[in-house]
């Protein structure tokens, strides 16, 4: 009787490694793009977290909005020191979120900060928020009651 080994031969092999590199040549590239729009999607997302703080604000003081952004940051779960910027997960004042004192409509967050959530207010009357994705602002702007 004749024995048959089993196994690969040499070409089998080498054309499985040609496909998995040419997979891996297609998905890296695409997963800079990817992280890139996810972290966009968590400034969004903290936006909106920083919104909500801005009207939890007005609804403790009779519909008055906060006149700065460290009122607002106050008031974020624990008191905003969770709040990071998804691109360098820093936190506070100038790194996650800052004031943006001149009003502008629609508002600019003025930093080239990438990820950077940036809050504006008109006298108390009316707030805008603004952030920065990677290379500019965002053209998400949230104003009041929204």
């Amino acid at each position: 009787m004749k024995s048959r080994s089993s196994g690969f031969t040499l070409v089998e092999l080498l054309i499985a490694l040609m496909i998995i590199g040419l997979i891996a040549a297609l998905a890296i590239p695409n997963l800079g793009a990817m992280q890139k729009r996810a972290r966009e999607a968590s400034t969004k997302s903290n936006m909106h977290t920083f919104q909500l703080s801005a009207e939890d604000y007005a609804l403790r003081n009779s519909g008055a909005y906060a006149t700065d952004a460290a009122t607002v940051a106050a008031l974020l779960p624990d008191a905003g020191n969770e709040f990071r910027n998804p691109f360098n997960k820093q936190t506070g004042n100038g790194q996650a979120w800052r004031d943006q004192a001149t009003w502008a409509r629609p508002l600019a967050t003025g930093s080239a900060l990438a990820g950077i959530v940036a809050y504006g207010d008109s006298a108390g009357a009316k707030y805008q928020i603004c952030g920065r994705g990677a290379a500019a602002d965002l053209s998400l702007v949230l104003s009041t009651g929204q």
